[in-house]
């Protein structure tokens, strides 16, 4: 097949090649878009660009003012933004009938932005927090009156909880001492517990979460029960939660109290407004499923384009990132179910994937140095069949040098 690359920087494939044609832009370049021929498009041009206005590289991926309606609901630290959506969908040329696929969808960023255009669309997406973000970001059949109703019953059951005792939300860490002489906190079951990343969470905003959450879940209609449940989510990440991100997700300086209902109502009139001000016609699904079974799940010659962006190529854990609010929210709830997950999805590392075996040995390396032995918080190394031969000679992986060659033998202590 010719390839070539034009002045303007426009990939194109020769369209008289029948073979299906697919590429993904790099980190650096932002996302893919796609238009190629196979079962399910009918397209074989394959086009990928840049923005027609040259911005600078960290206003490129920055979520804009005039793009935070639905958007801004929920979002993946470093989502790709929707202001590139809207320029791949103009060069496509792409209008009401069409259908836009994302294969790798997230929380919904390409089919948000493509309902708002006023294209049909529909994404894949195993991860179950994030198919639960996208599927709620395309729901606008609630109205925005309705939503602040469901918002101001659930603020009240849940005052009334925190009044009676003795924890009502604050925004001032002023009233933080104050609001700590609730005896009995509650908390996760501990197995959920322990999924978490250590002191994610400080233990009074996790208390008036856990109340919220249930008031959030005793009132209303399903539809209301979920935004409230995203607005909830998104609370955690931006302001009841001890997480830093940078851009992996990390844990700063742990806060003794936070606002949890002020944060929550905050992000439902948000909601409430967007759907007020905004309505479509597009159609949009969200599948909980694999983009490596697409055939499974879409019907031949059903889409007419691809614009995703597909997972980094490195050690990116992406269920670390939404760990926090999928562990407090109910989808994940064990280590089991945990580690199903990430066998599921596109990964690329093994970390926390598979099971130990049966048996499992510690080793102490001898390099010719000197006996050292391995800290307990090191590498995935630790922990590993015996090999055939205790006398196997292997490169440590604390050390690169050749000199430090080590021989393996089992460690007598735990």
């Amino acid at each position: 097949m010719e390839r070539r690359t034009s002045n303007e920087g426009m990939l194109m494939d020769n369209a008289a090649s029948s073979r299906p044609v697919s590429s993904f832009e790099t980190a650096d370049q932002g996302p893919a878009a796609v238009r190629q021929s196979n079962r399910y498009a009918d397209v074989v041009t394959l086009t990928v660009t840049e923005p027609s206005r040259p911005v600078g590289r960290a206003e490129s991926n920055r979520l804009q003012a005039g793009d935070r309606a639905f958007h801004d609901w929920y979002r993946f630290v470093l989502s790709f933004p929707p202001h590139l959506v809207r320029g791949y969908a103009a060069r496509f040329g792409l209008g009401p009938e069409q259908t836009v696929l994302d294969p790798f969808c997230g929380t919904g960023t390409t089919l948000v932005e493509c309902k708002k255009l006023g294209i049909h669309g529909v994404g894949l997406e195993p991860n179950p927090l994030a198919h639960f973000a996208s599927a709620v970001k395309v729901d606008w059949a609630a109205s925005g009156r309705a939503l602040m109703g469901y918002a101001d019953t659930v603020a009240a059951l849940a005052a009334r909880t925190f009044a009676a005792q003795g924890v009502e939300d604050v925004d001032l860490p002023l009233f933080a001492e104050r609001n700590g002489a609730c005896a009995a906190l509650r908390r996760l079951p501990e197995e959920q517990a322990r999924l978490l990343l250590r002191n994610s969470i400080s233990p009074l905003p996790l208390h008036r979460t856990l109340v919220l959450l249930d008031a959030i879940d005793k009132c209303g209609a399903s539809r209301e029960r979920r935004h409230g449940r995203l607005a909830l989510a998104k609370a955690l990440v931006q302001r009841i939660g001890n997480l830093k991100f940078g851009p992996e997700v990390g844990v700063g300086k742990a806060k003794q109290d936070a606002p949890v209902l002020s944060a929550w109502l905050q992000n439902m009139r948000a909601m409430a407004g967007d759907l007020d001000e905004h309505q479509s016609d597009a159609r949009a699904r969200v599948l909980p499923a694999d983009s490596r079974a697409v055939g499974d799940v879409l019907e031949p010659a059903s889409v007419d384009a691809v614009i995703t962006s597909p997972p980094y190529p490195n050690e990116k854990d992406y269920t670390r990132t939404v760990r926090l609010e999928s562990v407090i929210l109910g989808f994940i709830r064990s280590k089991q179910e945990l580690r199903a997950l990430k066998q599921r999805l596109v990964r690329s590392n093994t970390r926390g994937v598979y099971k130990p075996t049966p048996t499992t040995w510690k080793w102490r390396p001898t390099p010719r140095s000197g006996r050292f032995r391995k800290p307990s918080s090191g590498g995935d190394w630790s922990s590993a069949r015996p090999p055939a031969s205790s006398a196997s000679i292997l490169a440590s992986p604390s050390c690169t040098s050749a000199a430090c060659a080590a021989t393996w033998r089992p460690c007598g202590r735990p």
